[in-house]
């Protein structure tokens, strides 16, 4: 199994091909994700992770878009990709200055061609991402990581689960992070 940990940063792992844009980090391969085409080879790996990177890169869509289509590029058929995200709606978003986009789960759905052929059949007003950027990814995971604050007051009894996923729609630093596992489905067949 070939595996990429892209935008590694400090975070090297064994079994991985370490690549960032940082040289101070060491990367086995020193490249900016923002510029295309990425120096890897179509369908090279089974798993690529991104943990907190995505969001530091394609504030303008079309950059967003060339990234995502060479993430499908590379990724084998049935690849994984580990996404790591900040929830939109947690400090650790706003705070940092070079965060250019936020996401959410449904922004993952729209790069689904089965949920983007379910919208059209429904004549649904949502973005037919998967069909704009040629990418066809299937969530497979989706893990909300709540904030330590509220997983305390959990642990003491003071809340339930189910007060907690209530509290995590409406206000703001319940859900610190965002993990989600997409799935390559390939070809793209329109």
């Amino acid at each position: 199994m070939k595996k990429l940990n892209l935008g590694c940063g400090f975070d090297r792992r064994d079994d991985y091909v370490n690549a960032d844009n940082f040289e101070e980090c060491k990367p086995d391969i020193l490249m900016n994700i923002k510029e295309t085409p990425w120096v890897f080879e179509d369908d090279e790996f089974d798993h690529i992770l991104l943990k907190h990177v995505l969001e530091h890169v394609g504030q303008d869509y079309g950059e967003f878009k060339l990234i995502m289509q060479e993430l499908y590029r590379i990724t084998k058929n049935q690849g994984t990709i580990e996404i790591h995200v900040p929830h939109f709606r947690h400090d650790t978003f706003w705070s940092d200055p070079t965060h250019v986009r936020a996401f959410t789960p449904l922004t993952f759905n729209m790069m689904s061609k089965a949920q983007n052929d379910e919208w059209i059949k429904r004549k649904a007003n949502y973005s037919m991402i998967a069909y704009d950027m040629n990418v066809d990814f299937e969530i497979v995971n989706g893990v909300q990581v709540y904030d330590n604050y509220w997983l305390h007051k959990e642990a003491n009894g003071e809340i339930t689960r189910d007060d907690l996923r209530r509290f995590a729609g409406a206000q703001w630093n319940v859900i610190k992070e965002l993990q989600i596992t997409l799935k390559a489905i390939k070809p793209f067949n329109r």
